[in-house]
């Protein structure tokens, strides 16, 4: 008996895999006795997707219905069930690529959550937190109205962090500055709208810590570029001395190899914003 508990102990079980496994313990079990297989089949299927940290997985009806291999009307079926039998919230978005997110109930999440400032925020702290981002970008419309405070709430019930919301900021920003070096102005960043799919790019893609504190000298490196090349314009505007059609060093028109490019995140701003 001895020799054979030794055996065991010397070879302790390992995954097969590091990643795509989900813990399942007895809620997994109650959940199965509460939906019919179908819901349940999904509600699995939205457990090993679901991110750790929020337990929170958005995606579109069609392309969720050829993952969890059902019909859209069986799949809209189901997702009543599981929000009925309180398995999880359903919160739909309006944007067509993030479709809808669910939220997997606490008590049938096996993992406990890490509370961080987004967490513990309430949502007046939550708001502040981003109108102070949005605001020191110093590429957006300068305006933090009704509307945006809305969409802030509306990021924070979907789980969004605001490490992962400032990150996505960060991207945004260093976008925009270089298309605006590139290209000349554009329309500043009015809305959180447009973080919505960055957002995703962060999910998909943490950044590490240096990284980040890299993203923030760069916004700043940036800013001041623009700051410089707006000043020169107006500048040589005054004088009736504008080289060439508007080009001036680092000024608006001109091409601007940025190192924000690290890892080809940066440097994707439409050409058309």
């Amino acid at each position: 008996m001895s020799d054979e508990l030794s055996v065991h102990q010397e070879h302790k079980l390992r995954l097969k895999r590091a990643t795509s496994w989900f813990p399942a313990d007895e809620s997994l079990l109650e959940a199965m006795t509460l939906v019919s297989a179908g819901a349940f089949r999904l509600f699995v299927f939205l457990c090993l997707k679901a991110d750790r940290h929020t337990a929170t997985y958005s995606a579109g009806c069609r392309p969720l219905a050829l993952s969890a291999a059902t019909s859209k009307n069986s799949l809209r079926r189901y997702m009543v069930e599981l929000q009925t039998r309180g398995l999880c919230s359903i919160t739909p978005t309006r944007s067509p690529r993030r479709g809808t997110t669910f939220r997997i109930s606490p008590e049938f999440w096996p993992y406990k959550s890490v509370e961080d400032h987004s967490n513990r925020a309430s949502p007046d702290d939550y708001v502040a937190a981003v109108r102070n981002h949005f605001l020191a970008l110093r590429c957006t419309s300068g305006r933090f109205g009704p509307a945006e405070e809305r969409q802030a709430r509306e990021l924070q019930g979907r789980g969004v962090r605001l490490q992962i919301l400032e990150d996505a900021m960060l991207v945004g920003a260093c976008r925009k500055y270089v298309s605006w070096l590139n290209n000349g102005f554009s329309a500043p960043i009015a809305s959180l709208r447009y973080f919505e799919p960055l957002i995703e790019e962060v999910q998909e893609r943490p950044f590490a810590a240096d990284y980040r504190d890299y993203l923030r000298m760069e916004v700043k490196k940036l800013a001041g570029l623009w700051s410089q090349s707006t000043a020169k314009y107006t500048g040589d505007l005054w004088r009736r001395d504008l080289p060439g059609a508007g080009r001036c060093k680092n000024g608006p028109g001109t091409v601007i190899d940025a190192e924000a490019t690290k890892d080809g995140r940066v440097c994707e701003e439409e050409e058309t914003r």
